[in-house]
């Protein structure tokens, strides 16, 4: 016997089999119960829900030995017949094929005919949109006033393209995408029934890929069955597949929020270099901000996602590099992608464009903050005796002209205007922090070493905390020293160009790094251990107010 794929061999056979479309066949089970089953039925919906399986088994409802029933028996010669597709009562006509009206006209003779064996003499017609003007006139007549042993079923992806004149002569049904919930549930049982282990994170990957479409995801599992035979994991399904890997869509969104643009010309290249279809990619990263975008309007909304409890941990943590107004932001760019990639143009060329202008993408900021912003530095300047331009009412130079005052460290730090919120996340701090110690190191050697023995962990409006090991209390304490915690601050601010803030705080169960962890965010990495290890030259330091800016071995 030749093989029979999945979407064929569990073709659902009776309405209960059908997934997640109760809302359609609890309606129709009921209309053959009650003998209420009308002359015209449209069914709706995308592609692999269901349609024409749907109608098939109304057929078979219909036309059972033990029928009309709700139940058909699935055995008896109608049913097997209508299963096969080779019963004379239940004809299947494709309007792709079959779009004129003369073809139409032959469907109008034969109408008359009683069925053979049956009780009814259904026509179940398939995109039914795809038929001609002409042809829908034809049909018109012969759908409002069927002979009482006809039945049309009509089935469509696009409603749109129906005429009015069609729908109002049928009972229209929609029929839903399915969820990845329900579909990594029938992918499951299927599984079971094949013998295949499956793991959990692959089931979640094939319903992604499918897109709400049963007969997709049974053919996907197919052909992956096919590739790594009964033990099936989730690279296995990656690379079958040509998919983007997950951690390909994390790294091309961090370096996104840290405005790495070399960074991102960098993954474009990764991806083209890989095979990876473009537009698969593009897909995937629009899917991938829809849930950064919903855990960014509501933590609590993450019961929605049906994601693992570690992948979303990966998500939290980086949607909160971004505002809400970010995301919808980047998930416009992300589309227009989309669109431009069907111009013709270059994908290489399109794809790369995309990633640097949303990685160059500016902080979104709200028009009530700038307002309040700029509010409150009208305030400041005023109380400071300037005027709106900021010059001095107070002082003056030898001609009586008004001067500007001095700026102070922190006038100086930020160029003298007001910073935004909003411009700086954790990921721009991952990527620029060893560059910024490197900064921080000529102002303070001793500083930029405390703060490499610390790991930056959180930022959370535009405040930054940086924890320490059990044993770092005593540079918790060096650095929050009024005069050093000024320093550092001046220089966040200076070298990242916003209003950043920064906390410390101690992880007990964090050990504090040893020499060699520090040898690679370190100048001189044997200063911080001096400092670390001998109290008495860290009271020296503190009590001086100085600095270690080398060493020398004693003979």
């Amino acid at each position: 016997m030749s093989y029979q794929v999945f979407a064929r061999k569990y073709r659902p056979q009776a309405f209960e089999d059908i997934v997640a479309q109760e809302h359609v066949t609890r309606t129709l089970r009921n209309a053959v119960k009650n003998d209420r089953v009308g002359s015209g039925y449209l069914f709706c919906g995308p592609r692999g829900t269901g349609k024409t399986t749907t109608a098939r088994i109304l057929a078979k409802a219909l036309n059972c030995v033990n029928g009309p029933t709700p139940n058909p028996c699935g055995t008896c010669s109608p049913c097997v017949e209508i299963a096969a597709g080779t019963s004379l009562d239940v004809l299947e006509i494709d309007a792709a094929s079959n779009t004129g009206v003369d073809d139409i006209r032959t469907l109008r003779e034969n109408v008359r005919y009683m069925p053979t064996g049956g009780k009814k003499r259904i026509y179940i017609i398939d995109e039914v949109h795809r038929l001609s003007g002409a042809a829908f006139d034809a049909l018109l007549k012969t759908l409002e006033e069927p002979p009482p042993h006809v039945i049309f079923i009509f089935a469509t992806t696009e409603p749109l393209k129906v005429p009015e004149t069609i729908l109002s002569r049928t009972q229209r049904f929609d029929f839903k995408r399915v969820s990845a919930t329900d579909l990594v549930e029938h992918l499951r049982k299927i599984a079971q029934a094949e013998h295949l282990e499956v793991d959990e994170a692959s089931l979640l990957l094939l319903a992604r890929k499918a897109d709400g479409s049963v007969r997709d995801s049974l053919s996907l599992l197919d052909q992956v069955a096919a590739f790594a035979g009964n033990v099936i994991t989730e690279q296995e399904v990656v690379e079958a597949l040509g998919l983007v890997d997950r951690q390909t869509l994390f790294d091309f969104t961090n370096a996104i929020a840290a405005k790495d643009s070399r960074q991102v010309l960098k993954l474009s290249n990764r991806i083209l270099e890989a095979g990876v279809d473009v537009a698969d990619f593009v897909h995937e990263l629009l899917e991938h901000f829809r849930i950064l975008l919903i855990l960014a309007v509501d933590k609590g909304s993450s019961d929605l996602l049906h994601l693992p409890a570690e992948e979303l941990e990966a998500y939290t943590k980086q949607a909160e590099n971004f505002s809400v107004g970010d995301l919808v932001r980047l998930m416009k760019s992300t589309g227009d992608l989309n669109y431009d990639l069907r111009s013709g143009l270059d994908e290489r060329l399109v794809l790369e464009l995309a990633g640097v202008k949303m990685a160059e993408m500016e902080a979104t900021v709200r028009f009530e903050e700038i307002l309040e912003l700029l509010k409150q530095s009208q305030q400041e300047t005023i109380m400071a005796g300037g005027d709106l331009f900021g010059q001095s009412k107070k002082k003056s130079d030898e001609t009586g002209s008004l001067v500007r005052p001095e700026p102070n460290d922190r006038e100086t730090a930020t160029s003298g205007m007001p910073v935004f919120p909003g411009g700086v996340n954790l990921a721009q701090l991952e990527a620029g922090w060893e560059r910024f110690l490197g900064f921080l190191r000529q102002k303070s050697q001793m500083l930029a070493s405390q703060l490499a023995m610390a790991e930056l962990r959180r930022v959370a409006d535009n405040e930054a905390l940086l924890v320490f090991g059990a044993s770092g209390g005593a540079s918790k304490q060096v650095v929050e020293k009024p005069e050093n915690l000024s320093l550092i601050t001046a220089a966040m601010q200076e070298y990242f160009k916003a209003s950043v803030g920064i906390k410390f705080g101690i992880d007990s169960t964090k050990d504090t790094p040893s020499f060699e962890d520090n040898k690679r965010n370190n100048t001189k990495p044997d200063v911080a251990k001096l400092i670390e290890n001998s109290p008495r030259l860290r009271m020296l330091l503190e009590k001086v107010n100085g600095e270690i800016i080398g060493t020398r071995k004693v003979e």
